[in-house]
């Protein structure tokens, strides 16, 4: 699942993957527009909404996000 951000100095792309056991636990990382890693989540997430939660609240306000929610994915 990717989300797109826009800021005042261009967009951020953040892509969630699944990793751990079987898939079953979840990170974020965003990218600039050049697709330099600029963040990572510092922990693993035991649903893609909890991942998503936390991207929301290191990178900025929800209504920033455009997406379909953790749904989409």
């Amino acid at each position: 699942m990717t989300m797109q951000s826009f800021t005042g100095s261009g967009s951020v792309k953040v892509q969630f993957k699944s990793v751990g056991r079987n898939r079953r636990e979840w990170m974020w990382k965003a990218r600039d527009e050049d697709s330099n890693t600029i963040s990572i989540s510092g922990q693993r997430f035991d649903s893609l909404t909890d991942a998503v939660r936390d991207a929301r609240e290191h990178l900025g306000d929800d209504d920033q996000f455009d997406d379909d929610g953790p749904e989409a994915a």
